[in-house]
């Protein structure tokens, strides 16, 4: 039997839920965290500042933004800490002739439709592209971006180092009221 709405696009919860609530989920959990300063509005295409961008367009940077996003997932971050990684891309490529080829090339190899494209698509794209010099430079500065950036360690839940806080011991690390008692 063939419904009427059969035939539409078939948007995955994941996709729908990334679509419809990303922003506001993660500015509920920072503002239920006691981190709400740290989720910025997310970046849309038409508000990348071009002044901002060097070397990229504002339809590259979503594009990098979303390459950023596949390679690192989180839903509780906003693209602007993605779009982090991406200013840092676009400020090697500012200072390097052949690092600004690269990424040029690299992103108008990608189509305005990969935004929108469902998660495995874009994970299938990148796979394609997997040890190329590109792959590895938005990789990297992602990765140094937000797991290198204290701001964002406790939305991670990690609370940086111990050593000057005396290591892990009596700072909650010991406390074992979850197990029974012997």
């Amino acid at each position: 039997m063939t419904r009427a709405y059969d035939n539409r696009p078939f948007v995955a919860r994941r996709e729908f839920l990334k679509i419809s609530g990303s922003s506001a989920a993660a500015t509920a959990f920072a503002a239920a965290t006691g981190y709400a300063g740290l989720v910025a509005a997310p970046v849309q295409a038409a508000t990348v500042p071009n002044s901002a961008l060097k070397t990229l367009t504002a339809s590259q940077a979503r594009i990098a933004v979303t390459i950023a996003r596949t390679l690192f997932p989180h839903d509780f971050l906003a693209d602007a800490h993605y779009m982090n990684a991406v200013a840092a891309v676009d400020a090697k490529a500012s200072a390097d002739a052949a690092t600004a080829r690269l990424v040029q090339e690299a992103l108008d190899g990608f189509d305005a439709r990969f935004t929108l494209m469902p998660e495995g698509a874009r994970e299938a794209k990148l796979r394609s592209l997997e040890g190329s010099d590109f792959f590895k430079l938005i990789y990297n500065e992602t990765l140094m971006s937000l797991y290198n950036n204290a701001d964002l360690w406790p939305l991670f839940g990690y609370e940086g180092s111990s050593v000057e806080h005396g290591g892990y011991i009596d700072r909650g690390f010991d406390d074992l009221d979850w197990l029974p008692e012997a």
